[in-house]
């Protein structure tokens, strides 16, 4: 009897130890907060607090989004006396607001929102570099090869997905950069950073540094499912051309006629004013963007949206956000604020239906959003944001900023740079 006692004993413990080492196998947590109140101090005070009552300790990676009305090296401060010197900190600044599970918050003087992750399931490294000492391309490649390092990997080992923001202007050159490092075929999601009204206040965030002028990016190696979408979501308007002649950002021709008249035409003549003086656009072309007619595998074509900036003379081109080249096909989008409002569901649904994640399996959520879509929806419609990320994470935390470009991945193409665009990345605690 005494024998079979201590076999009882034998396999219950080695029962208890499997159960406790399978526990540590699928190890994720994730907490949130956010504040409004105008003192950095106890802005970040009530955000931390929040985040720490679900957390239950201090997290390994920390996303921190936050308006540029408060003294941001005061928040970045407090945020490290908070979580210790372990924690890697990777953001930036958001135009007005920021989202959480709980609302769109927007404060008088400032608001800010953190996420932060403590897992075994998830490495992260955090990596920038300054754009005013290298070029685009050249920061890309050594922010990426920093945040690798910091990930405590080898530079072969490519990570399953990279998060970005940067300082707006270069996006491109900065995507390619980052392929020359870790191929084409690595997601990189997120957004460039803004300010208000675009001042060029905006900031990025990479641990303790505040830069004006960086890009930081973070890597995440894991075995855990993640879902991504990267979602223009409007209709095509079925007036087209070819670009005949372009350099950067500015669209000379289209169809070898002066860019700022086709534009006008196939608004029927809707910036007629502008024509004659010159001047900026953006405002009035929210709603009737331009497209790149992009081909992905097979017979799959996307239309990825770029947003007019100004009409300049006396050559009657046309400025706009992003990078377009001579033979590029465009065309004439068309929405309305609905539309846009709508995003917030759609494009959450697509990254959760592509991944196969359950959303009970749902860990966290990154959401970015063009800030001039979010501008463009009706200030009094901007709390029901939140609800309709919500009702595809059915309450599991997310955070989300919004940005002055986005960045984003189609299978098949690569990683791109658009406008007036939202995306989505949505990390499983489980990876079956």
């Amino acid at each position: 009897m005494n024998n079979f006692r201590k076999v009882v004993v034998v396999i219950f413990t080695i029962f208890i130890f499997s159960s406790i080492s399978l526990a540590k196998s699928s190890f994720v947590k994730v907490g949130y907060g956010y504040s409004t109140n105008p003192s950095e101090k106890e802005a970040v005070k009530e955000a931390i607090g929040k985040l720490k009552k679900s957390l239950k300790g201090n997290p390994d990676f920390l996303i921190l989004f936050s308006t540029v009305d408060y003294d941001l090296e005061k928040v970045l401060k407090e945020i490290r006396k908070k979580v210790g010197n372990k924690t890697k900190i990777y953001g930036g600044t958001s135009c007005l607001g920021v989202l959480t599970k709980d609302g769109f918050h927007k404060g008088e003087k400032g608001t800010l929102a953190v996420l932060g992750v403590r897992s075994n399931k998830i490495k992260f490294g955090v990596g920038c570099c300054n754009l005013d000492k290298f070029s685009p391309k050249e920061a890309g490649k050594r922010a990426v090869i920093r945040a690798i390092k910091s990930a405590g990997k080898d530079i072969n080992q490519k990570p399953n997905l990279i998060l970005i923001t940067s300082a707006p202007g270069s996006e491109e050159d900065i995507l390619k950069g980052i392929a020359e490092v870790v191929g084409k075929d690595v997601p990189v999601m997120g957004g460039s950073s803004a300010d208000n009204t675009i001042e060029g206040k905006w900031r990025q965030f990479c641990n303790d540094k505040i830069y004006k002028n960086s890009t930081v990016l973070t890597v995440i190696y894991t075995d855990l499912k993640i879902g991504i979408s990267y979602q223009s979501g409007y209709e095509r308007a079925i007036k087209t051309g070819v670009i005949t002649k372009a350099e950067e950002r500015v669209i000379y021709e289209i169809d070898n006629k002066p860019a700022a008249e086709v534009y006008n035409e196939w608004l029927d003549g809707a910036l007629s004013d502008v024509l004659k003086t010159g001047g900026k656009i953006l405002r009035r072309t929210t709603f009737s963007p331009l497209a790149k007619v992009i081909r992905g595998k097979g017979d799959a074509w996307y239309f990825l949206s770029i947003h007019p900036l100004s009409f300049n003379l006396p050559e009657k081109s046309l400025s706009v956000f992003a990078n377009v080249e001579t033979g590029d096909r465009i065309e004439l989008m068309k929405g309305n604020w609905e539309m846009l409002l709508n995003r917030c569901f759609s494009t959450p649904r697509l990254a959760l239906r592509g991944a196969k994640i359950r959303k009970e399996d749902i860990a966290f959520g990154i959401f970015t959003f063009c800030a001039g879509t979010m501008l463009a929806i009706p200030e009094e419609e901007r709390d029901k944001m939140p609800l309709l990320v919500n009702k595809v994470l059915k309450g599991a935390p997310f955070i989300g900023t919004f940005t002055f470009g986005e960045q984003g991945y189609i299978a098949g193409v690569g990683n791109l740079h658009g406008n007036l665009v939202s995306s989505m990345v949505i990390v499983s605690k489980k990876d079956e």
